[in-house]
């Protein structure tokens, strides 16, 4: 009797212990994390591409990459403040002063692509003819040889836009732009003037030239075009860097996408939305 009741006990205790054996170790509770970026004009359509790739290929499953569009001047403010975790932008962002030194990437190379109406007959400019038209030091069509044609309607870009620094920088000098430039607040509106307008004339990032509809043209500088092999030879001149910049060097999930980006596998849908690569993608 008492050799039963020890085999009992003994049948209690392993079933308990089997029981025990398949219960599961917690797991970690996965907390969401949303990263945000903000992108200017120029920068805004390759970064959402790369955001939407990353999040298919489900690099980090937990993490979102959030981007918005934003003017450059507001970037500096942003970032300190923590409002973002990056920037995506075609003009360098400088900290305030006294503060640490923004991180900073190089993403991709891009143009400046001067464009006009398809029906104007000019088709290559010196970078001094476009310096002359933005200057309004010539401001007719028909000083360059054009018969009957108007006044030259000069678009630019807001001022602090990352296309219009490039521009400025390798175009214009330190010389004054015209007082009677149009100002308009993104490339998609420089490209549909122009294309509106047959006496137009404006710059847009080199980028966009595969999306240009077929009442726009590029102009040749120099008698070249921006393509990629005159970007990386340098015998296109008017030429911008796009950076990712932080307010320190990224960290943890914003690490691994920075890396991602600058990696071959982002280097790769770089050179895919028509920006020459900074990084190898073989």
């Amino acid at each position: 009797m008492q050799m039963a009741r020890v085999w009992v006990i003994a049948l209690l205790i392993s079933l308990v212990l089997a029981g025990c054996s398949r219960v599961e170790t917690p797991k970690p509770t996965v907390v969401p994390v949303t990263l945000r970026v903000a992108a200017d004009d120029t920068a805004l359509p390759l970064v959402q591409r790369l955001a939407e790739v990353y999040a298919a290929a489900a690099i980090d499953s937990n993490v979102s990459v959030r981007v918005v569009l934003a003017q450059p001047m507001t970037f500096q403010q942003m970032l300190v403040a923590g409002q973002i975790d990056l920037v995506a932008t075609s003009r360098l962002i400088e900290p305030p002063a006294g503060a640490a030194a923004f991180w900073v990437g190089d993403l991709a190379l891009d143009g400046v692509a001067i464009i006009v109406n398809a029906q104007n007959p000019v088709s290559s400019l010196t970078l001094q003819d476009v310096r002359d038209i933005f200057s309004g030091v010539r401001g007719e069509w028909r000083d360059f040889g054009i018969e009957g044609r108007g006044v030259i309607a000069v678009l630019v870009r807001d001022d602090g836009d990352g296309t219009r620094v490039a521009f400025d920088k390798g175009v214009m000098g330190q010389i004054d732009l015209t007082r009677s430039g149009i100002v308009l607040p993104s490339s998609d509106t420089v490209v549909n003037y122009v294309s509106l307008q047959p006496d137009g004339i404006g710059y847009i990032p080199a980028s966009r030239l595969p999306s240009l509809p077929n009442t726009v043209k590029p102009l040749q500088i120099e008698s070249q075009l921006p393509t990629t092999d005159t970007l990386i030879s340098g015998n296109y001149r008017l030429v911008s860097t796009l950076n990712v910049i932080a307010a320190r060097e990224p960290q943890s999930e914003l690490r691994k996408f920075v890396a991602w980006v600058l990696g071959v596998e982002g280097q790769k849908i770089v050179a895919g939305m028509s920006f020459v690569p900074t990084g190898d993608i073989r």
